[in-house]
């Protein structure tokens, strides 16, 4: 069975080892323990033991933040992508959170797909937001009304 369970400390160097896989600017074990000091939800997709992928999501006045999300590279185009993502949306609700926001590569077509096909809409453009291999890359902006969610949120 495959579930969205709490991020815990101790899986954080599984978890920057998954990410190192499948992109190629993954966050730092820095990144994700300041994360969950801060207070941010961080959500491990396992099945059994074995961690799928991870998300983090920040949370504040009435609105949150999907920071980051990832799917193993050997996992990837199983659906697990929206099964993560359903669980962060679910954990952003319950923290209070109407809206969700989050930036993504402006070349990773295939999260902007995700993203869009789950209500998610482009509010705009953060011009070489994201280091890339030769240039800087764009981000895609885009934002939820997690009360109109089609995940069943």
């Amino acid at each position: 069975m495959i579930v969205v369970k709490p991020l815990m400390r101790r899986q954080i160097p599984d978890v920057v080892a998954l990410e190192r896989e499948a992109t190629a600017f993954p966050w730092t074990e820095k990144m994700y323990t300041d994360s969950l000091d801060a207070g941010y939800w961080g959500g491990g997709l396992c099945e059994g033991t074995q961690l799928l992928g991870v998300a983090m999501v920040s949370s504040g006045v009435g609105e949150s933040h999907l920071l980051n999300m990832c799917i193993g590279l050997d996992q990837q185009g199983r659906g697990l992508g929206r099964l993560l993502l359903r669980g962060a949306c679910r954990r952003a609700l319950e923290m209070g959170a109407d809206k969700m926001f989050l930036e993504v590569r402006a070349g990773n077509g295939r999260a902007i797909s995700l993203y869009r096909s789950v209500g998610f809409r482009q509010i705009g453009i953060r011009k070489d937001y994201y280091p890339g291999v030769l240039n800087r890359e764009d981000a895609v902006c885009m934002a939820l009304n997690l009360l109109e969610c089609t995940l069943e949120c």
